[in-house]
């Protein structure tokens, strides 16, 4: 999602979800999209992992799959709303990516999909 989309990505999620759906044709949909981060990657059940800026959930219904303790963070409460309706089981937090509210080394793994963009350098903490 473009810069230019970040604020009204906030407020309608329609949009943000419509554009994710048409990005992720390009590896083959969302199921392909959503597993494509951690496919080679030797992880455990006990992985504790971070969906940075998870947006209403579409990446997430699949890390609940293979890790019991996932967490969603996005700065959009619809988005957030929308979340925990579509993925009751994970943990879900309201905050910028910029300031996200974890100590250090909280997180084994960080799950990001369509965001980095949105970025500043230099932004995102290193330390999770």
């Amino acid at each position: 999602m473009a810069t230019i989309f970040r604020d009204l990505s906030y407020r309608y999620q329609c949009l943000y979800d419509a554009i994710a759906r048409l990005a992720a044709l390009s590896v083959g949909g969302n199921a392909r999209f959503g597993q494509l981060a951690w496919a080679n990657l030797t992880v455990s059940a006990e992985t504790k992992v971070l969906d940075l800026c998870c947006g209403s959930g579409q990446t997430k219904q699949f890390l609940v799959q293979y890790f019991p303790d996932v967490t969603g963070l996005d700065a959009a409460p619809l988005s957030l709303q929308l979340a925990r309706k579509n993925v009751p089981s994970a943990n879900y937090v309201e905050a910028f990516a910029e300031s996200m509210p974890f100590g250090d080394c909280h997180f084994d793994l960080v799950h990001s999909s369509v965001a980095m963009h949105e970025m500043r350098s230099g932004t995102i903490a290193t330390n999770l």
